[in-house]
Order: C-alpha cells, then structure tokens, then sequence
C-alpha cells in the first residue's frame, strides 16, 4: 500500500507541472479581450472658404443692362443715368442686392482709371447712376455693374465675370466744332514719304467732320520734330483757328509679299499718330495702330489696308483726342 501511494503522488505532480508549462504567459503586462471595442473614426469637417459662400450665395442672380445714356462730346454732361437691374433664379427682383459699379473717373497719358462705388438695388432689383458732371476727358470704355464681392481675391474677381454687366461710356472729341490742320504722311515700302494722308483726311470728313485739312507746313524734313513742326504753324494760323494739331506716319510694317497659296498678297500698315493742343502746344494724344491687309493683287491690297487703317485712326481720335 505505501508503494501504491507514491507513485500516484508522482504522477498527480507531474500533470500539474505540465499543464503550468502549456499555459502561455503575458508580458508587459498586456491584456486581451473578445470584447474589445474598435476605435471610433475621426470626423473631418471641410470648412467652406468665404469666397465659395459668397458664389453659392448669389447663385441664380442674373444682372442686366437696363439703359445707358448716348455718346456725348467732351465737356457736356450724360443726359441719361445708367441703369441696372438685379433678378433672383425664380426671375422676381433682387431687392437690397449690394452692386458695385465701376466708372471711368480720370485719364492720365491716355490710360483711364476707374473707380468702384457701391449701390443697393431698390424693391424692383434696380440701381439708378446719374453722372451729373460735366466730362473732362474723351473715352470709349465699359461701365461695369456686378456683386459687390466679398474680397479682392483674383479668382473670386474672374468667376464674377459671368454675372458682370456692361454699358458703353462714349465721349467723342470736340474737333468736329474746334477743327484740326494734319501733318500725316504715307511711306512707301522703301520707307520714303511721298505724301500727305489722303485717307485720313476723306476719313474724317466722311464722317461730317469737315473743319480738318492739311496745314501750311508741308515738308518732310517737320517728320520727327514735333516742336519745331507745332512752332512753325502756331507762327502761321495762330492758337484760335484750329483747336489741334495732328501729325505722324503711315508706314509699311511689313512690305506687301505674295501669299503662299498663290491666292494673293498681303501687307502689314503701322499708323504712329501724335496730336497737341494747338493753344499751347501740350501733347494730348499718342497712339499706335496697326493692321494686316490682304488683296487679290498689289493695289488691293495696299488701298484695303489704308482704308481700314485709317477707320482705326479717326476711331481713335474721336474718342481718344
């Protein structure tokens, strides 16, 4: 019987030590369980910018031209205000809509700043601009009328492109009534002159302005001296007679050449013009104009070309004078 027992004894140890060795043990005191939970997932909130608030604010707006005054001539005032009009998506009136309307405000060696005003519209989504002063400065510019943006930032600026609406500010010149003596000659293609501009003279007076013709100064070596040139015919006619002085040339920028196809000849006119005031002398305009012309042979080509130019020219003139 004492045998018996110890050997019972020895094997009971030996089943415990065992089933201690196949218990796995944890370290660093880590534990796991079944239930463990998974982390929330974090929100991420995208905040809109102030600009992307504002388009989607005025989505659906739509802003017209309702009237503008006509062209008027330098020193006189618009007889008319300029109108706009403001409208929801659904088409009723955009009452309280803040606009801002860019007009022409001063014009410095021929460039013309525009200053920005802010304007409400009225119950019937209208802004109502009345220009009362008198004119100081000829143009041929846009009145522009948009949402009143909510930064100067240049994207914001382009996008508000698509809800902008313009008007014409015409000022035309007064040298229908005051009169010009030109000094304007054509070149050949050998960079020559060979005489006064008859096309811009027919040019003006095809228009009704007839108080234009050439003045007493009538030789090539006054090309390049605008002084000398404004002395000698201040010294003639005098400050009164005539309100301007217009000179310059008219030349080829690029010789008429025939074109590749065989269908013709084509040429290149540069117009650099320059007018003072013939009272004092003082230089009030200066522009230069180009332009491509293309004809079945030579002289089509080149009489096109003229003619268009000298459209551009009196163009510029009349409201740029």
């Amino acid at each position: 019987m004492k045998k018996t027992n110890l050997i019972f004894t020895s094997a009971l140890v030996t089943l415990l030590l065992s089933a201690c060795a196949s218990t796995p043990e944890t370290t660093g005191g880590e534990k796991h369980s079944n239930h463990e939970k998974s982390a929330p997932k974090a929100i991420i909130s995208v905040q809109k910018s102030p600009e992307e608030l504002f388009l989607e604010s005025i989505e659906g707006i739509t802003i017209k031209k309702v009237s503008s005054p006509k062209e008027i001539t330098l020193g006189r005032a618009f007889a008319a205000p300029f109108v706009f009009s403001v409208t929801n998506a659904d088409g009723t009136p955009a009452e309280n809509f803040k606009l801002t309307v860019e007009l022409p405000s001063t014009k410095t060696e021929g460039t013309i700043a525009f200053e920005k005003s802010e304007y409400i519209t009225d119950a019937e989504g209208l802004v109502s601009i009345s220009v009362a002063e008198k004119t100081a400065f000829t143009a041929n510019v846009k009145v522009k009328a948009y949402p009143t943006p909510v930064s100067e930032d240049a994207e914001l600026a382009k996008k508000l492109e698509a809800y902008t609406a313009t008007a014409d500010w015409k000022v035309k010149s007064d040298i229908a009534s005051k009169g010009a003596v030109l000094f304007v000659w054509d070149f050949n293609e050998k960079d020559r002159p060979v005489n006064n501009s008859y096309n811009i003279q027919a040019e003006f007076r095809g228009r009704g302005i007839t108080m234009v013709g050439n003045g007493p100064v009538n030789e090539t070596s006054y090309i390049g001296k605008p002084k000398t040139l404004y002395k000698d015919t201040y010294d003639i006619i005098g400050g009164n007679a005539y309100g301007y002085l217009i000179y310059g040339t008219i030349k080829f920028e690029q010789p008429v050449t025939a074109l590749e196809d065989g269908s013709g000849y084509y040429c290149i006119l540069k117009a650099e013009i320059e007018a003072v005031n013939m009272k004092n002398g003082t230089k009030i305009y200066c522009s230069v104009i180009s332009y491509e012309s293309k004809g079945k042979n030579w002289n089509e080509c080149v009489s096109k070309g003229k003619d268009k130019l000298s459209q551009l020219v009196v163009d510029d003139i009349i409201y740029g004078l």
